[in-house]
């Protein structure tokens, strides 16, 4: 009698653990990256730049708001500042004055890497969807989001974007790998949102619309 009890608890534990990441599905995947208001995520990035490269490190913070707006503040090695607004990107580079503002454009792999963070992280799942192919897999531990550029020159490779995290909760680890070969590991942290968040994000905007 007991083995059966012990038996049928594990099966139970089986069943509700693979109920757990069998309910995840892309829709989930993105709609928690969505932010309320606003939202803040603590980054640190590694890029991997070829053979006769050294990895180049940086760190700094990710907001967003919705559903148009993502904002990079990089805060080391240098401070840098990168948003894009809908369809519109601008750049600021403090240490060397450099200032760039141009529309984003889709033909461009970084632009478009940037373009599709900003998806990513606003939970535009319609934009992916239409600029992307999107493969899910799942286990009792974890869930990867595949993001593959469906448009790419012929003969080279597509922009990929991998997510990663934990069942039930938003991603911790994002790769995007460029067509050229390099490529770039961002870790983040828990995301902080509202309407504090919100104000810090406007105030960095105003700031690059002042330069």
């Amino acid at each position: 009698m007991i083995l059966n009890k012990i038996l049928a608890g594990t099966l139970c534990l089986w069943v509700a653990t693979g109920l757990c990441y069998a309910q995840e599905s892309i829709d989930s995947v993105i709609a928690r990256m969505q932010p309320d208001i606003a939202v803040q995520i603590a980054y640190q990035e590694t890029r991997y730049m070829g053979l006769l490269s050294e990895d180049w490190q940086g760190s700094g913070f990710l907001y967003a708001a919705g559903p148009h707006i993502l904002l990079k503040q990089q805060q080391q090695p240098e401070l840098e500042i990168m948003a894009v607004n809908g369809e519109q990107l601008s750049y600021f580079k403090p240490s060397t004055q450099t200032y760039h503002q141009l529309q984003i454009d889709e033909s461009d792999p970084m632009m478009a890497s940037l373009a599709a963070f900003k998806s990513i992280m606003t939970g535009d799942l319609p934009f992916l969807r239409q600029w992307y192919h999107l493969a899910l897999t799942t286990s009792a531990s974890a869930w990867k989001l595949t993001l593959t550029a469906k448009e790419h020159e012929p003969g080279a490779s597509a922009l990929k974007i991998i997510m990663q995290g934990l069942p039930k909760q938003v991603a911790h680890k994002m790769t995007v790998f460029l067509p050229d070969g390099d490529r770039s590991l961002y870790l983040l942290s828990h995301p902080q949102q509202g309407l504090a968040v919100k104000q810090k994000l406007m105030g960095l905007l105003q700031s690059l619309q002042r330069q």
